[in-house]
């Protein structure tokens, strides 16, 4: 999958991001990334966690089946970014496939390893 592809999956599902990601164009994949995970997050604060649920499935399709840039994108502009410190996204979290829990790892940890110190939003003990 690349940054095209995952754009019209994202679309598909949510068209109300269309909008979001066609201002930034394909070749912003980071940018249209951060948009999918405001929107993530915003279904984690409003408690949809089906919705929350179809963001994990596409986030997962694109790690497991993404070119290295839609991966790095995966890593960078979303799971380093996910917020689990609610009480919402505590349960958010457990709906994760572990996949991509594993993803949110191991970028959680090289932040870790390369600042000093934990990313502001990991959660982990």
């Amino acid at each position: 999958m690349n940054a095209a592809e995952f754009h019209s999956l994202v679309v598909r599902e949510f068209p109300d991001l269309a909008q979001d990601f066609d201002e930034w164009g394909d070749e912003l994949h980071h940018l249209q990334m951060m948009e999918f995970l405001i929107f993530t997050q915003g279904a984690i604060a409003a408690r949809s966690f089906e919705t929350v649920e179809k963001c994990f499935a596409i986030a997962t399709a694109a790690l497991n089946t993404g070119d290295k840039s839609l991966r790095n994108a995966i890593y960078v502009s979303f799971l380093e970014g996910l917020d689990f410190r609610s009480e919402a996204g505590k349960h958010a979290a457990t709906l994760m496939p572990s996949d991509l829990q594993k993803g949110r790892h191991d970028i959680l940890d090289y932040d870790q390893k390369l600042l000093g110190r934990k990313w502001p939003t990991d959660d982990r003990e």
